[in-house]
């Protein structure tokens, strides 16, 4: 199934260590607008409450704004609430499963050390059984012709 996204998409979603010039900034999202133009890296959410709108806009499909517009406000702020808290448990769930990656990463990185400890102690004891049995086959040499 072919994909509905451009190739060229780009899904880094780091915040910018800088800022631009307002009429310079890049778009963050070619397909969020609001009704002054493209969101773009300096717009913010919390700031300006044309952003969110055109945010929340470009989400809604023209399936959704068939059901919404039968419905009710209380019904619409009822189901933005249960939205609101279905995404906040997903994102507590994506941090729980990131901290039991962390651990489990954690874990292992101690078993590989563990691991490497053991080799290297192998490594030295095969070190100094080579050198004992170079001066065991000296010693043998000597006592040979000693002979």
């Amino acid at each position: 199934m072919a994909s509905s996204f451009p190739s060229s998409l780009d899904l880094n979603l780091s915040l910018p260590t800088h800022t631009w010039a307002q009429g310079v900034a890049p778009v963050w999202a070619p397909y969020f607008a609001s009704t002054r133009g493209p969101v773009t890296v300096n717009d913010s959410i919390l700031l300006d409450n044309e952003v969110p709108i055109g945010v929340a806009r470009s989400l809604v499909t023209p399936r959704d704004v068939r059901v919404l517009e039968s419905k009710d406000d209380n019904w619409l702020v009822s189901e933005v609430v249960a939205l609101s808290v279905q995404t906040a448990a997903s994102i507590v769930s994506v941090g729980h499963r990131l901290i039991s990656k962390t651990h489990e990463v954690q874990f292992l990185r101690a078993q590989l050390l563990a691991e490497q400890n053991f080799v290297d102690e192998y490594q030295d004891e095969n070190k100094r059984l080579k050198k004992e049995r170079t001066r065991m086959a000296e010693e043998n040499r000597r006592q040979f012709h000693l002979l």
